[in-house]
Parts: C-alpha cells; structure tokens; sequence
C-alpha cells in the first residue's frame, strides 16, 4: 500500500531511484497500484510477470496492478529511474460508469495486462511522453489545483495506452492460478526466511513434484528458488546491518544462515564486499 501520510491525500507517490554501486535491487513483489516508470540513462534487468528485459534510456516502463516484477542492477552501469505509482481509484475505479467496467476494472482485477516496456521508435510514443512529463511536473511541483489536472493527465495517459493498443488481454485461468500460488508461496518465504527451508517442502507446499516445481518457479520467477532464498536473505541482513548493531554472526543466524562463513561468501558474491565492508561503506555515505 502506498504512503497516504502525505498534505495532498491522493493515493500516489512520485520518485527518483538512482543505482549506484549494484543498489537498490529491488527482489520479485507486487502493489495493488499501477507503476509507470522512464528510464533517463543506463540499464537494468526488469522481470514483469512473464516479460524479461533490459531496459535503456528513453523506455517507459508499465506494471500492471498487482503485476509480479522485480528490477535487478547490472554490474558497474547506472540506472536512473523516475516513478509513478497511483491505485486505480485516483481515476474512478470503484465508481461504476461504463469508464470503470470496461477499461479500470479489468486492469485492477488482471484480466488485462500492458506490454511491459514501450521504446521510443514505437506508436505513441511521444504523445505518452509528453503526457508522463506533464504528470511528472504536476507531482513535482504541486502547484494551484494540480489535483485536477493530475486527474485528467492520468485519465489522459491510460487512454493512450488502450488507444495505441499496449493494453491486452492477459492469461489464461490456469496461469492466473499458477501466478496465485507462487504469490502465496514468496510471501511464506518472505515470512519465513529464517527458518530452514527445503526444496521439498516449498514443493509440496505448491503441490508439485521437486523438480517441477523447480522448472515452475524458475520459469516464473527467473532464478531458482534457491537463489531467491538466498537473495532474501541477504537482503533482510544488508537492512539489519544499516539499522542495528548486532553482530554479524548474530545478523547471519537471524536471517537463516547456519554457518558464518557461507552467510560471507554469499553476501560478497551478491554485494561485492563482506558484510564488515558494507557496514562501514553505507556508515560514510550516511556521514
């Protein structure tokens, strides 16, 4: 959900992500709103339910609500992002007109999905643009009665996407039920990533054998649930070591690592330097 505690009180949040140094790396989720990105320079790797991309300056970036997506940084290239996330309600989804039936509902309750990436050589594209930069100034400055006009902008950004046909029809029921356990699934981990988990039990959890299981959440997820359990992991430690004081063998066993020395090796392989290092290096920049 997003952050309401704002002095405009409308269900939206605007911001700048900059990656540097392989940071922020955003792990496989989902939001009930819908994400619009622009890319200003460098590349990342996006997953948007079944799409992988990388994505380049100039590309605006859509995600569907409650579209599963992760953004991973390459190793030494930047990536500076602008981002708006709005719930479908700012422009009348819960309000039943023929606008709410036919083209905000179905968006909300994924029977439709955009194409996840629109370049600058492709239809549309610059009238989107130059909509997404209006609403960008709009959410920047917030000046005299910019609510209504960012209303209308919003309005006026998703009609060119259906108008341009980068709204589609999504999946079948068998692939929306798929998706449903595997969301089910990454929020067990995500609630139990310091206990030990098994391949086997995450299998029957979803009621697969181990090795189709296997095939299932790498296709889905784009790494093998092994890494992904480790990347969550380590993702909970690098918080843990900004924002307490404990210890790092305690850090390690608080987030599921056993052993010491695997919980520094995985942590230099996925961060480029031990946790003592991270600690001190995000310590400076705070400085």
């Amino acid at each position: 959900m997003l952050d309401l505690s704002n002095k405009h009180l409308l269900p939206y949040q605007f911001y700048r992500t900059q990656v540097t140094n392989g940071h922020p790396d955003v792990l496989f989720h989902w939001h009930q709103e819908l994400e619009i990105q622009y890319v200003y320079e460098g590349s990342a790797q996006y997953h948007i339910d079944y799409d992988y991309f990388l994505s380049q300056a100039g590309d605006i970036i859509l995600i569907r609500p409650n579209g599963m997506h992760s953004i991973h940084p390459l190793p030494q290239t930047s990536h500076v992002t602008d981002t708006f996330a709005f719930d479908l309600d700012m422009v009348g989804a819960s309000y039943v007109d023929q606008v709410s039936l036919h083209y905000l509902q179905p968006l909300q309750n994924s029977q439709y999905k955009f194409l996840s990436c629109i370049k600058p050589d492709m239809a549309g594209y610059q009238d989107l643009k130059d909509c997404l930069w209006q609403i960008f100034q709009l959410a920047r400055e917030e000046g005299r009665h910019f609510e209504l006009l960012l209303k209308s902008k919003l309005q006026e950004f998703l009609y060119l996407l259906f108008f341009h046909r980068y709204v589609i029809r999504k999946q079948s029921k068998d692939s929306y039920r798929k998706n449903e356990q595997l969301r089910d699934l990454i929020d067990y981990i995500n609630q139990h990533y310091a206990s030990a988990l098994s391949i086997g039990q995450l299998a029957e959890q979803m009621g697969y054998s181990k090795t189709h299981f296997m095939a299932i959440f790498k296709e889905q997820v784009g790494i093998s649930c092994t890494d992904f359990i480790i990347q969550v992991r380590l993702n909970k430690a690098s918080q843990l070591l900004l924002h307490s004081s404990e210890s790092i063998l305690n850090i390690a066993q608080q987030v599921g690592f056993n052993n010491l020395s695997n919980f520094n090796r995985q942590f230099k392989n996925y961060y480029h330097c031990t946790p003592r290092q991270y600690r001190q290096e995000q310590a400076i920049k705070k400085d």
